[in-house]
């Protein structure tokens, strides 16, 4: 049947892709993670990411520095200021304010989520049982930039800025469900599922983890026609 069958008080959420990911998906219960790497290196435009796995800012408003020791600093522009997150793989899905060309660019075959608490819980343990898994985060993206923050530690920095002791610019706050307020991503109205693996892995980050959860999860939906 043809209807929204999402559990009550869950966010209505779909994941949308071609047709043969479709399929494995809402027979088998197939799902791929994909690295944070793999989006930034891609071709696939529709789906390709040079920013994914970073928070940044831009520095519109100018910003000067003298740090003790060392020279004045003046740095403004267009151009992204950022940290990289900690490394994870992501499950994507989205809500009802997708729009209809990011819709169509992503396969144009739409499946329901049921209840996203659920699945992001049977994810970690499918995932768990190949991977030694460090944590996991799922929800809403936030379309915004991250705010800058001075630093004496170079560890996390975003750029060094010289002095003695050394000063750095950081991200603060970094969150894998935070993206830049940029097109074409602002009209996914993205959700995310993210994995994060313990760091010492030999996992070719171009490659997927491939697991399979209970098909139950999900239901099949065709968006009815505006005509």
């Amino acid at each position: 049947m043809n209807k929204i069958s999402s559990d009550f008080d869950q966010p209505i959420l779909f994941r949308t892709v071609d047709t043969d990911v479709y399929k494995s998906s809402v027979h088998n219960g197939s799902i791929w993670l994909r690295s944070s790497v793999y989006y930034r290196q891609i071709e696939d435009q529709a789906r390709a990411d040079t920013a994914e796995g970073t928070n940044s800012s831009l520095t519109l408003l100018p910003l000067a520095f003298h740090p003790n020791n060392g020279n004045k600093i003046t740095i403004q522009g267009s151009g992204s200021i950022g940290c990289e997150i900690i490394p994870h793989y992501i499950v994507s899905l989205h809500g009802i304010s997708i729009s209809q060309s990011a819709h169509k660019s992503f396969g144009g075959c739409t499946f329901g989520i049921k209840n996203i608490d659920r699945i992001s819980a049977e994810i970690l343990y499918q995932v768990s049982k190949q991977h030694s898994v460090k944590g996991y985060r799922y929800g809403q993206v936030a379309y915004h930039h991250t705010a800058l923050a001075l630093s004496l530690h170079s560890a996390t920095s975003a750029m060094g800025l010289g002095g003695t002791p050394s000063e750095f610019l950081k991200s603060i706050n970094t969150d894998v469900l935070r993206k830049s307020p940029v097109l074409p991503f602002i009209e996914q109205d993205e959700w995310r599922i993210a994995i994060f693996l313990e760091h010492k892995t030999n996992l070719d980050p171009m490659e997927p983890i491939k697991i399979n959860v209970n098909p139950n999860n999900f239901y099949e939906y065709i968006p009815p026609s505006n005509s």
